[in-house]
């Protein structure tokens, strides 16, 4: 059985609501109880302020405490950084940290930070509507004046630190019997036994995989709106959506091995599962990757880096899963990521060389002794066929970077010959390329041609691998 604190499942639901409701924060070092995110430039400068959010013991029923860095020059700002705001002094347990958020950004829009050094501003001069927040909690400590701002920048940090790691020792000591309470109450709801005699609520390992699941598979959701709605950039949707991929192949693996009566996992067998998951989180993110760039909706450069990360960490899985007779194929089939992720598919057979019947495949026994190399020549090649393929996007730039580091893994790669064809071939079209302004885009029938050498270069590479 596995035991849940009461504020982790209450810090969940919050987190889960400010990633619905607003953007920009962020969790401090993955602490859910202090976070941290920007709210505006001080006024007539680019100077950054940032607001630190601290969820204190006994929340909801306390409201959290809010503080400003760096120091500005704000009716609504004490002396020692302490935020004030109506929803802080009239807090009630229907508020949650996004409805802070969301305030603290309004008023900063409507009454401007000015720099510390001007005149401060009177505290009856107050925003209307926005009373001292009558928080009770101890405050945080004052903040000596210091004589420059790096050192006024660092007692603030420091006092930030010191909070959380207050807030922190308080979680571990007292739980609020109130909200064990309505916790308990939400559990019943959602089908969980509770056991009401113990101190902390206890539910099956069963129905502890049920949950992550079901929080994973929501916030995979909550990722895809945001990153759909512009609030997030596509790198970080792609991070964040593999990572949350793999949590959850492998939560549903171990659901269903408990299904089947089976005790827990040994070493070696969790550590494969963690190699699946890498492979399976691998192949979708590369999904959404192809996804992207064919609608043109991330720069070339992210693409490139991303793509080469995607496919290090395949092969890397491959090498690894190979040893113990993985079978890929039938990895595919099992999981339906050919039915469910096509796009990522076909970047793999094409990585791979299982697109073609009369392709050869990469031999993975003797991968493990360059795979680095291996995958950035791949990545390149994949590149310049996505390229040539799209023709809208050829610029002669671009296409030259690749066939330049592709020609430079040849150069430098062990075992081949000083006369191999694929270098002179490259070394050929890269004279072609250079004739073109660099943002200019290739003919269209230079596209095609270089699109087919491209796929026989990257056949031919595989061929060579085999010989090592």
């Amino acid at each position: 059985m596995i035991q849940i604190s009461t504020d982790d499942f209450l810090l969940a639901n919050e987190t889960q609501l400010i990633y619905e409701n607003s953007t920009g924060f962020e969790p401090v070092r993955g602490n859910l109880k202090h976070w941290k995110g920007f709210i505006s430039n001080i006024e007539e400068t680019e100077i950054p302020i940032f607001a630190n959010i601290y969820i204190q013991d006994g929340f909801p029923d306390v409201p959290p405490i809010v503080d400003i860095t760096p120091r500005v020059n704000h009716p609504n700002v004490e002396d020692d950084g302490t935020l004030s705001l109506r929803i802080l002094s009239q807090w009630g347990r229907s508020n949650h940290v996004y409805h802070v958020i969301n305030d603290i950004k309004d008023l900063f829009t409507k009454v401007p930070a000015k720099p510390l050094k001007t005149k401060k501003v009177k505290k009856e001069a107050r925003a209307p509507g926005l009373p001292v927040a009558a928080i009770p909690i101890k405050q945080l400590p004052q903040v000596q004046l210091t004589t420059t701002r790096a050192q006024q920048q660092h007692e603030v940090e420091k006092r930030s630190i010191d909070s959380s790691i207050g807030d922190y020792q308080t979680q571990i000591e007292q739980v609020s019997k109130e909200i064990e309470k309505e916790r308990e109450s939400l559990l019943k709801e959602g089908g969980v036994s509770v056991d009401t005699s113990a101190k902390e609520i206890s539910i099956s390992r069963k129905d502890d995989l049920k949950a992550d699941i079901s929080a994973i598979q929501d916030t995979l959701e909550a990722i895809q709106e945001k990153f759909d709605d512009g609030d997030m950039t596509n790198v970080d949707f792609l991070k964040l959506y593999k990572k949350y991929s793999k949590k959850g192949y492998k939560a549903e693996k171990q659901q269903n091995l408990i299904s089947t009566g089976a005790d827990d996992m040994t070493r070696e067998e969790d550590k494969n599962l963690e190699l699946e998951a890498d492979l399976y989180s691998s192949i979708v993110t590369l999904d959404n990757l192809e996804y992207s760039y064919e609608n043109n909706e991330i720069e070339q450069i992210a693409y490139r880096k991303q793509l080469r990360a995607l496919i290090r960490g395949i092969f890397k899985a491959r090498i690894q899963l190979e040893r113990i007779g993985f079978n890929l194929e039938e990895f595919i089939k099992k999981e339906k990521i050919d039915e469910r992720y096509p796009k990522g598919i076909h970047q793999l057979r094409v990585a791979e060389g299982v697109e073609i019947a009369s392709a050869t495949s990469i031999p993975f026994d003797t991968l493990k002794k360059i795979p680095a190399k291996t995958a950035d020549f791949v990545s390149s090649s994949i590149e310049l066929i996505d390229l040539t393929r799209l023709k809208s996007v050829a610029r002669a730039d671009l296409l030259l970077a690749d066939i330049d580091e592709m020609l430079h893994i040849l150069k430098t790669f062990p075992a081949v010959p000083k006369d191999y064809w694929v270098t002179g071939d490259l070394a050929n079209w890269r004279e072609i390329i250079s004739k073109y302004k660099p943002q200019e885009v290739i003919k269209e029938e230079d596209c095609e041609k270089l699109e087919f050498q491209a796929a026989r270069w990257l056949n031919d590479f595989r061929r060579l691998l085999k010989e090592l």
